[in-house]
C-alpha cells in the first residue's frame, strides 16, 4: 500500500536552521515606505484657519480704505481741518 507523505514537522533542528540562516521573507518586497496621509479634519482645519485670516485681513483694509476715502473726501470739499494734527513740544 502507498502511504501518503507525512508533512515535515517543525522540530527543534529546523528552527535552529532558521534562527541561523536568518529571517524568512514571506511577504513580498516593498517599494519605498509611504507617509501616511495626513487626517482630512487637519486639511479642512488649515482650510478653515486660511479662511479666517483672509476674511480679517479683508475687513482691516476695509475699514484702512474707508479712513483713507473719508480723508480725501474731506480734503477735496475744501475744509482744512480734516485730519487731526499732534502739536510735538519741540525741545529748543
Amino acid at each position: 500500500m502507498n502511504r501518503p507523505e507525512e508533512p515535515d514537522l517543525p522540530t527543534l533542528a529546523n528552527y535552529a536552521r532558521l534562527l541561523v540562516r536568518g529571517p524568512m521573507h514571506l511577504l513580498p518586497a516593498r517599494g519605498p515606505e509611504r507617509s501616511p496621509a495626513p487626517e482630512p479634519r487637519r486639511a479642512a482645519l488649515i482650510g478653515l484657519i486660511v479662511t479666517l485670516l483672509l476674511v480679517i485681513g479683508g475687513l482691516f483694509l476695509v475699514h484702512v480704505l474707508d479712513r483713507a476715502g473719508k480723508l480725501q473726501d474731506c480734503v477735496m470739499s475744501g475744509r482744512t481741518d480734516c485730519a487731526p494734527i499732534s502739536a510735538a513740544k519741540s525741545d529748543r
